[in-house]
């Protein structure tokens, strides 16, 4: 506390004494003041999550991760969970907190799937053998390693948790878990001791580990986890531990790694492991998330709320190297690259001023990097929730986590400060109503399907800090063994995870839609971001620089060193003119398999420019365009300049309210709209040239341009 420049303050009472303690413990202080800050101590969502388990079992209470945000230190958390607080509390924040505890149920009859598996349920149905869910960790072991005892251990694991030993099954027309007394674990070993090449040992090592983690799994048979070990040497082994993700997650695989540590020790030296008993086993928590949700009304409450939210949500349109196929596929891959110490100490400091979390601040900078590429300012992303809230899920294995959007807006001029604390504000609020599961929520809102793109979201944002997989095997030392990734669940997957006192960034992306090179530069330009962040909060969003040294020489420099005369001052649509008398074949736009040469657009253009001339249009007017991206938009783009106005640019995907109000607010007399959209965009007073019913009668029109003064 004293490092902090914050003066002690003892705990006053056995309350704020009992939180003290238990921050002390989790967050790894020596000793905690009361007007100790949890995110000046170093706290974050995911140890929120660990506070609020550890605080609900010192103090006998229900504690939301989420107290920790509205109460961020002891004394302020001590009066946020006296009785006479709960009182002030709304209904929904009340119902979370005070959520029952969860109880076994019986195992006598069907147990049903949580929501999440039987997600994943009907994806292996609809897909079979694919690999999207396939979770696996590898591992370097050097050391005498008893292979025995590993492989005992992974049983005694699979002995502890019921989800390891679950299969799933169809009864009664509706899936259910199948919860096997006892199960094996699916054993492979190999041993590549006869390869004497270091070259071709390590591409069999390499074939070995990706045909493994490539097998599919069979959900109703079973086992659905699978060990990997090879042997390279006496003292050499590589081991690979698969499951599929609808009995685990990420935060699971942490809690797996220490317990396999404890039980292989055990197995080593003969003893019984020194492990607590599991407070909560998957069924349960199943039984207990479809009772709370459904049974209480939570479930409908908090879908109100999304639908609200997320009304007239766009998809996030970053710029790609190849047009989007019909149907999206999972083929990807993974750029890596990292953010330096200097600025994540920045980071912190700056989000912890304002109550804010590091991941808070990455999420701010990323959708800012968005902003720029694509010109939107309403930018959702989404991101992973662990989905335990409860207290008594900390250790449980399983899959828990869940997909929370996380929805804002951007303004250009605002600086990076202001869309910090927006995006807290967005954070918190979304993670308040993190219950819905994702696949409800898309449910929900009854979109328009799209094969195309996922629905609601294409890019994820996601700050590994779940508990870390942390082997530790006595005498044998366990390292990370990479895991090639070939797929990508969304467009962009930006993953951070701490490292040295930096971070270590993964986007996982699309192959389909990107190049290796334009993702390099997307990590350079967020990493030039987010330390002009640091160096400048308060700059706007759109004066900060995000070009690499390199990038502004080849702007700059390079790009202008053509040593030829740059044109005289003109206007766009002077240029294209230009063009067109020059070389009018030449191909000057493409969309889809539409296409336009110069001599082609730039008579259209003039074309359009006589209609809105005949129809009033004067030098200076302002004039509505709504017209889906199209080689038309961009007809209709120069056809209005050549008219001697300026245009209005309206979203058809806007509300009709929002159009017309942006169209009375600029005093737009004229609108230039494709049949179809009209209808969704109220214009009273205004004049519609419509591209579709007019195209006739404009293409009688003059191709020279109109003598207009511009």
């Amino acid at each position: 506390a004293e490092l902090l420049g914050n003066a002690y303050v003892a705990p006053r009472d056995a309350t704020e004494q009992a939180l003290a303690e238990v921050w002390s413990q989790v967050l790894g202080v020596a000793r905690v003041g009361v007007h100790d800050n949890f995110f000046e101590l170093g706290g974050d969502s995911i140890i929120s999550i660990q506070m609020a388990s550890r605080t609900g079992r010192a103090l006998g209470v229900q504690v939301s991760p989420r107290a920790l945000f509205e109460a961020p230190t002891v004394a302020e958390l001590a009066a946020y969970l006296a009785p006479e607080h709960g009182q002030e509390q709304g209904q929904e924040q009340k119902q979370q907190q005070t959520a029952p505890v969860i109880q076994p149920v019986p195992r006598d009859g069907a147990l049903p799937m949580s929501f999440g598996q039987q997600r994943l349920w009907f994806l292996e149905d609809f897909n079979p053998g694919g690999t999207d869910y396939h979770s696996a960790a590898g591992l370097r072991l050097t050391g005498a390693l008893d292979a025995a005892a590993l492989r005992a251990a992974v049983t005694g694991l699979m002995d502890r948790h019921e989800a390891l030993r679950t299969t799933f099954d169809i009864v009664d027309g509706r899936g259910v878990q199948v919860v096997h007394d006892a199960m094996e674990p699916e054993w492979t070993a190999a041993d590549l001791t006869d390869l004497t090449d270091a070259d071709a040992r390590a591409e069999r090592l390499r074939e070995l580990v990706r045909a493994d983690v490539a097998r599919p799994y069979d959900l109703k048979t079973g086992p659905l986890v699978r060990v990997l070990l090879v042997r390279l040497a006496a003292d050499d082994h590589v081991c690979v531990l698969g499951m599929h993700h609808i009995v685990t997650d990420g935060w699971s695989m942490g809690v797996v790694s220490h317990e396999l540590g404890e039980l292989y020790a055990a197995h080593v030296q003969g003893r019984s492991a020194r492990l607590p008993e599991v407070a909560v086993q998957y069924p349960d928590f199943a039984a207990w998330q479809r009772a709370r949700l459904e049974d209480g009304g939570l479930l409908e409450q908090q879908l109100d709320w999304w639908r609200e939210r997320l009304a007239g949500v766009a998809p996030l349109e970053l710029p790609t190297d190849r047009s989007r196929p019909t149907v999206r596929t999972s083929v990807g891959a993974v750029y890596g690259f990292e953010v330096p110490e200097a600025t994540v100490t920045g980071l912190k400091s700056l989000a912890g001023g304002q109550g804010a979390t590091l991941f808070m601040a990455l999420t701010a900078a990323v959708k800012a990097v968005f902003a720029r590429y694509t010109g939107q300012e309403d930018i959702a992303v989404g991101t992973a929730s662990s989905g335990r809230g409860q207290g008594d899920l900390e250790g449980l294995v399983g899959f828990l986590v869940n997909t929370v959007v996380l929805r804002s807006q951007v303004d250009p001029q605002a600086s990076f400060r202001t869309l910090l604390g927006q995006v807290r504000q967005t954070v918190l609020e979304a993670f308040g109503h993190e219950d819905v599961p994702f696949e409800r929520l898309v449910e929900a809102m009854d979109l328009e399907r799209d094969t195309s793109r996922t629905p609601l979201i294409q890019a994820m944002v996601v700050l590994q800090n779940a508990p870390a997989i942390d082997l530790s095997l006595g005498d044998v030392t366990a390292s990370d063994y990479p895991l090639e990734r070939e797929t990508a669940l969304f467009d962009l997957t930006i993953e951070f995870e701490e490292h040295n006192g930096g971070l270590r960034a993964l986007i996982e992306y699309s192959a389909e839609l990107f190049d290796e090179t334009t993702i390099a530069r997307l990590g350079d330009h967020l990493n030039m971001l987010l330390a002009a962040s640091v160096a400048d909060a308060d700059r706007a969003l759109a004066e900060l620089p995000m070009l690499t040294d390199a990038e502004v020489e080849q702007v700059v420099r390079e790009f202008n060193a053509t040593g030829g005369v740059a044109p005289e001052a003109g206007c766009i649509h002077e240029r294209v003119a230009e063009r067109a008398a020059l070389t009018p074949d030449a191909l000057a736009v493409t969309y889809g398999d539409q296409s336009l040469t110069y001599r082609e657009l730039d008579e259209r253009a003039n074309q359009l420019a006589h209609c809105l001339g005949d129809v009033g249009a004067t030098p200076e007017a302002l004039i509505g365009l709504s017209v889906e991206r199209s080689t038309e938009m961009v007809v209709a783009l120069l056809g209005i300049m050549k008219a001697g106005a300026a245009y209005v640019p309206l979203d058809p995907a806007y509300p009709a309210d929002r159009l017309a109000y942006m169209l009375q607010d600029s005093g737009a007399k004229l609108l230039v709209t494709h049949r179809g959209l009209q209808d969704g965009q109220p214009a009273e007073g205004v004049t519609v040239i419509d591209l579709d019913r007019e195209r006739e009668r404009i293409a009688q029109l003059p191709v020279t341009a109109p003598e207009v003064a511009v």
